[in-house]
């Protein structure tokens, strides 16, 4: 579809008034160029609107509510938000004969991090810290759903609501029951439009297992060794969550979502990867004329959006994932898109890096050295 914009349709409504009537002064603030500069700009937006609805009527172009539309041909669904639910430790200091009443609803919370933002939690259910005890686990609830309540270990300190014979609150490891998520994003909503055919295999394909894994709110990335790791009718379904390595719930969510999927003869086993840090250490030659700052921040964003840090569905990189090799010549190519690079070297990794199908290449340190501008 050609989309004009709006000097081509002043220009053409112009000269079609011209050839057609004998009027002559088409100068700016004349009263037939104003007319004819209002209708380019209602026909200029009838003409971009044309343009996003041709977009929004395919999958591989369609973004937000329309690609949920688009979505719901495939029988697929948009992950929703979750909430992060756990438990917390409230605790005192000397076991006295009291028992101390914790209200449903409780408010507890993260300090304040560098922008000033704190996650807070609610208790979800009464309790009590009975007498002669110095602590008693209670069920919390996040305040808003989302993958950034997924604090770590000791992260949750203080209280927003006083209560008289509490001294202090605390998460302990593994204190996540459910692990929060953002609501999926388009570019895995769309994947899995793709992969919801190979579903509807009878034999469980590898495609399959990964939609299933995909299907379950907080995984970022699956990988299948369908290579009889256990020995015979045995694969192993590897997943990686929003925060990085699956927390035993999430495991046990994708679990059940394999088992009441995967054929009854195969034993499918979901499983968290090994991480394997991958730092990069890269040689850039800039061409002369060029923002080097900027060139730098954009290379940085670049590598991220390949190691599935950031998120760019505009960008023709694929993220890797679970099982997915480090190759020098996909980081090259990352690096290169940038407007004004000449030249890259990558000094970390010397050679390809080999991902095992149990293994995660995580993001390591980041060294980009910008080197004297070439007028080449």
């Amino acid at each position: 579809m050609q989309v004009k914009t709006y000097s081509q349709l002043v220009s053409e409504l112009l000269t079609a008034i011209g050839t057609r009537t004998p009027l002559t002064n088409f100068n700016v603030g004349s009263v037939i160029r104003t007319l004819t500069e209002v209708i380019a700009e209602v026909v200029g937006e009838l003409y971009a609107f044309g343009a996003d609805m041709l977009r929004q009527g395919f999958l591989d172009t369609a973004t937000g509510t329309w690609l949920e539309r688009k979505a719901a041909e495939y029988a697929v669904t948009r992950n929703p938000a979750v909430k992060t639910l756990g438990r917390v430790v409230f605790s005192r200091t000397v076991a006295r004969n009291t028992n101390v009443p914790i209200p449903q609803g409780t408010i507890v919370a993260t300090p304040k991090d560098q922008a000033g933002v704190e996650y807070r939690f609610f208790t979800t259910a009464p309790a009590v810290l009975p007498a002669n005890q110095l602590s008693v686990e209670v069920p919390v609830e996040a305040e808003t759903a989302g993958n950034a309540w997924n604090v770590g270990p000791g992260a949750i300190s203080k209280m927003k609501t006083y209560i008289a014979g509490v001294d202090a609150v605390a998460n302990a490891t593994g204190w996540v029951d459910v692990v929060g998520a953002d609501a999926e994003n388009d570019a895995s909503l769309r994947q899995r439009c793709y992969l919801a055919w190979e579903e509807l295999s009878q034999g469980g394909t590898a495609a399959a297992y990964i939609s299933w894994a995909l299907s379950v709110p907080g995984v970022r990335s699956a990988y299948v060794d369908d290579d009889l790791p256990r020995g015979d009718g045995t694969l192993d379904v590897f997943i990686l969550g929003d925060a990085g390595p699956p927390d035993p719930s999430l495991i046990a969510a994708v679990q059940a979502v394999v088992d009441s999927n995967r054929p009854i003869t195969a034993d499918a086993l979901v499983r968290s990867p090994d991480v394997v840090t991958v730092p990069l250490e890269l040689r850039v030659t800039p061409r002369a004329g060029y923002d080097v700052v900027a060139m730098e921040a954009e290379i940085r964003r670049r590598i991220s959006v390949l190691f599935g840090d950031v998120e760019d569905a505009s960008l023709p990189i694929r993220p890797l994932g679970v099982g997915k090799d480090v190759v020098v010549a996909q980081i090259i190519a990352a690096v290169m898109g940038v407007t004004g690079v000449y030249r890259v070297v990558v000094d970390q990794p010397a050679a390809d890096v080999a991902i095992a199908a149990n293994e995660f290449p995580d993001l390591g340190a980041v060294t980009v050295t910008m080197e004297a501008p070439t007028d080449e």
